[in-house]
């Protein structure tokens, strides 16, 4: 090993440090001890599978009992709610007027488990039906400069669970935690298709929040005292204003047009459909409470929209670089644990790419990309893959920096004589 991987692998190992430092303000020692065993293990190895973020620390002790003991922590570990909350301080300085925060849900599936706890069928959104599995609830921004995205708020969860009400249930409780976080700075609700609900609208309206929905062509508008169809609504706009974007690497030549609609079940809430053309063979249609007055408006609209696909970039990340689908712990209070840490690590990683310094950018050289990094927009995959290449190299672990309390040598009883 040569010295750039040493120094390589310290600050490495440092920034992970300070990091665990963050995410276990008052947590217990013992938590604190396992938490920097999970961030290191799942660094390194990539993987959620215990058995491989046991192999990464690298301990002296057999592998089972590294197995047994991480695994009987991630099953006790109960104090989500103040580890959530360490990592929201961290992003805390991220935050500014005017942000766009996407909303989705995403699923883990797992087809051939069968002694998962809580294991329900869901909707698998990359192959379409039903699997079964577990839904996450997921909001999240885009970075000021890179525009990656940020965790907001991250929550797995099952219908099978004892307390569980309904998949809008667990979205209210997101948006009710990102208007805690905003507190008075201003923000806009950016979601696709599936919250085309009656319900979300109203639930949103209360919240006096901004939003961007994306509607399907079953909806009804009112426009003019009279109800239309979506689609037949969008043919009477043909687009007068042009641009050009970028989506998931292709560019587009769209045409906008607006008009001033309202909701039969928000009659007195004026709104607004943005129709996109040059998106697909259909126009895409957009409902949004926000005000138009100009062309600069309407963009604004599109462009917030468009950020909707680094949601989408993030479940990739968390599927693709830490391979989430092939977790294999049966608890589900351990699943639960896994999912959250690996979202906090992507929000780390996002706040690495932001700073832009001589660390990361030798990170991101280590990663051994076929690409030049000039044409590389989105450099998530690059980063965690540049980490686990760094620490590949180690093999003395995590332990020395611990901070484990010696006992004092016995002292051996004497009496006077």
């Amino acid at each position: 090993m040569n010295t750039t991987d040493k120094t390589d692998i310290y600050q490495t190992k440092r920034d992970l440090v300070q990091f665990t430092e963050k995410l276990a303000v008052g947590l217990s020692q013992p938590d604190r001890k396992f938490l920097l065993d999970m961030i290191y293990g799942l660094i390194k190895s990539r993987s959620p599978i215990l058995t491989e973020i046991a192999r990464a620390l690298e301990e002296s002790t057999r592998l089972l009992y590294t197995v047994k003991r991480l695994s009987n922590r991630a099953a006790a570990f109960s104090d989500f709610s103040r580890l959530e909350q360490n990592y929201l301080n961290a992003i805390q300085p991220q935050l500014r007027d005017d942000m766009y925060v996407i909303v989705d849900n995403s699923d883990i599936t797992k087809p051939y488990g069968q002694q998962f706890e809580y294991l329900q069928r869901v909707y698998d959104g990359s192959r379409g039906g039903t699997e079964k599995g577990y839904m996450s609830a997921n909001m999240a921004i885009a970075s000021t400069k890179t525009k990656h995205p940020i965790p907001v708020y991250s929550h797995l969860f099952s219908a099978a669970e004892e307390y569980f009400d309904s998949t809008n249930v667990e979205t209210y409780k997101g948006l009710n935690k990102v208007q805690r976080l905003f507190g008075d700075k201003t923000y806009t609700l950016v979601m696709d298709r599936g919250y085309d609900s009656n319900d979300i609208f109203k639930f949103m309206h209360k919240q006096q929040r901004q939003f961007i929905v994306r509607l399907q062509d079953q909806r009804y508008l009112k426009y003019q005292n009279k109800n239309f169809l979506v689609p037949e609504l969008a043919h009477r706009r043909k687009g007068k204003i042009a641009m050009t974007s970028t989506i998931k690497g292709e560019k587009y030549q769209l045409k906008i047009s607006h008009i001033n609609v309202t909701l039969p079940c928000l009659p007195k809430v004026p709104l607004r459909m943005v129709v996109v053309y040059g998106y697909g063979q259909k126009p895409m249609k957009l409902l949004t409470n926000r005000p138009i007055e100009s062309k600069e408006d309407v963009l604004s609209i599109v462009k917030g929209y468009i950020t909707r696909w680094r949601i989408e970039e993030l479940f990739r990340v968390q599927k693709q670089e830490y391979h989430l689908e092939q977790v294999r712990t049966l608890n589900f209070n351990s699943l639960r644990f896994i999912y959250r840490l690996v979202n906090d690590l992507i929000g780390h990683h996002t706040l690495l790419l932001e700073k832009e310094h001589a660390y990361t950018k030798q990170v991101l050289h280590r990663s051994k990309a076929l690409f030049d990094e000039t044409k590389i927009r989105f450099k998530l995959y690059r980063l965690i893959r540049g980490l686990a290449e760094i620490l590949k190299y180690d093999r003395a672990g995590i332990y020395a920096y611990k901070k484990v309390k010696r006992r004092p040598p016995c002292q051996q009883l004497t009496l006077a004589v």
